[in-house]
């Protein structure tokens, strides 16, 4: 069926109607693919990477100012607290004649001085967004004791609650410390309870004391952060802010500071960003351009949590060039962005430090993202596309078939030339022999052939068809009387006329009352009746 119509269209051209259809198509397909050529040299193809990279700029950009605000506060809290307890200490230990500088020579006196700073040290809790504050002391209550050289007396003091700030009863627990001192204050003890530290479990106790002894810097200069860790007896992770506590003659005499837990940093620091159930912020270390995530705090979804274990590296923007690259050997690749922060002064003992807010996901996450703009955007061409068509469709219903109807009864003269559209090519065969056979009659050229014999009885065989109204219109064309003089025979008005030609005309097969009259001067001389 389909092999025939193509040979016909081949020999006789394309309809009409096909015609403008498949020119409405093109022109609007013309349209889309200009705008396609448009959308893909400004980039909107990377539509997916343009609307997520400000969005997770917004949001890195967010947290890391929070980040620097809060742990730098935070920083100042605590180098508060580390002269505060100095000087208070040191008038303490001095009222009983010792010397801060010897204090491990006063064993008996480091339980008041420690149960003498307990008020200082929880109001400084209360105060500060941390999950924890401590004191601990260089020297040990008893000496003597097996391991008493890694044996440091302190207090550590818990926030339960770091996430509600100045309330007038925290929920505060003891964590480290003398027994007596927690009761005498009615403290409720943590399980992981212990009579002292030990410094070897506590990182950078050493360090910084050593530091603090070495470099004569103001304490704004000689607190440590350390890496996330986990105390003894704890899950938790937590991070510390370390100030060394040093007496007026420069002595470095203990430390003192807060924590903030992995659980603190989740409630501040988990993404607000809608739609990126994958993504996660990391505050981490970083170590000769890489990612030292033994060290490293995460907010966000854990469900593909990296491996701490191993060192991520960082390659540059590779990701359609907007996002970096975070690769571990033979794990998940992640896709994000960070900005690098100090979380010390220019001139501070460990300015070399750097540490990284990171904000990231897995790669397949990203690109599922990616790939959803995209097949959102290739789903709106279609239904673009399949609108186009439906369209052109309509037009060429609405406009061709009723001119293809006209054509069919109007059938004007006209030159016999090809055209390439079957409906015009037939009209113009119809009307041209038409003009030839009224050219023979009217100007008495030629005689009547048996061709035209033939075409005259097919007339008078069509008059039959004629109703008995049309009948008599017909008749009176027969004796010459013209449209309006039969209205006024019949007593009907030229509309109703006009509408019994149009239907006798269409009867007899002929286009006007001059060639009607024709096939009736042709009737008479070839002498056939007009019933047959």
């Amino acid at each position: 069926m389909w092999k025939t119509r193509l040979k016909e269209y081949g020999q006789k051209g394309l309809p009409m109607g096909l015609r403008l259809f498949l020119l409405l198509t093109l022109f609007l397909s013309s349209i889309i693919l200009g705008v396609l050529l448009i959308l893909f040299t400004a980039g909107i193809f990377k539509s997916g990477l343009l609307i997520h990279k400000p969005v997770l700029e917004g949001e890195l950009n967010h947290i890391t100012d929070s980040v620097s605000k809060s742990f730098g506060k935070l920083s100042v809290q605590a180098v508060e607290l580390a002269e505060e307890l100095s000087l208070s200490m040191e008038q303490n230990i001095n009222k009983y004649g010792g010397s801060i500088s010897n204090l491990q020579e006063y064993p008996e006196l480091l339980e008041y001085l420690l149960n003498e700073e307990l008020d200082m040290l929880m109001g400084a809790l209360e105060k500060s967004r941390a999950s924890g504050a401590f004191i601990i002391l260089d020297a040990t209550v008893n000496p003597n004791l097996p391991g008493a050289e890694n044996s440091r007396s302190c207090i550590y003091l818990k926030n339960m609650e770091p996430n509600i700030i100045n309330e007038m009863s925290a929920n505060v627990r003891y964590y480290t410390g003398p027994m007596t001192i927690a009761r005498n204050n009615e403290i409720h003890v943590l399980p992981q309870w212990q009579m002292e530290m030990d410094a070897t479990s506590f990182p950078y106790f050493e360090k910084v004391i050593t530091t603090s002894r070495k470099q004569k810097l103001p304490l704004s200069r000689l607190y440590k952060w350390s890496e996330g860790i986990s105390l003894p007896g704890c899950s938790e992770r937590v991070m510390l802010c370390i100030v060394p506590m040093i007496a007026s003659d420069g002595s470095v005499f203990g430390v003192c500071g807060f924590d903030v837990s992995d659980m603190l940093f989740k409630l501040s620091y988990t993404p607000k960003s809608e739609n990126y159930d994958h993504l996660m912020c990391l505050l981490t270390p970083m170590h000769q351009d890489r990612l030292q995530l033994t060290g490293a705090f995460f907010a966000g979804n854990f469900a593909e949590k990296p491996d701490t274990s191993i060192l991520m590296a960082i390659d540059k923007p590779s990701f359609s060039n907007e996002f970096y690259d975070y690769i571990q050997p033979d794990r998940n690749r992640y896709a994000g962005l960070h900005h690098i922060i100090s979380l010390y002064p220019s001139d501070s003992a460990y300015a070399d430090e750097q540490w990284a807010v990171v904000l990231m996901m897995p790669h397949q996450a990203l690109n599922d993202l990616i790939s959803a703009n995209k097949r959102l955007l290739a789903l709106g061409l279609l239904l673009l596309m399949l609108f186009n068509i439906g369209l052109a469709l309509l037009i060429t219903r609405t406009y061709v078939r009723p001119v293809a109807d006209a054509l069919e009864y109007l059938k004007k003269p006209a030159q016999a030339v090809k055209t390439k559209i079957p409906e015009i090519d037939d009209l113009i065969e119809f009307l041209a022999t038409q003009d030839k056979y009224s050219t023979i009659y009217l100007e008495k050229k030629e005689l009547p052939t048996q061709k035209h014999l033939s075409m005259c009885r097919e007339f008078v065989k069509n008059i039959q068809t004629l109703s008995p109204a049309e009948r008599v219109v017909f008749d009176l064309y027969v004796q010459g009387y013209k449209a309006k003089e039969i209205a006024e025979i019949l007593c009907l008005s030229i509309n109703t006329i006009k509408t019994h030609n149009r239907r006798i005309y269409m009867k007899l097969n002929v286009t006007s009352r001059k060639e009607l009259m024709l096939y009736i001067q042709m009737i008479k001389e070839a002498d056939i009746p007009l019933i047959m």
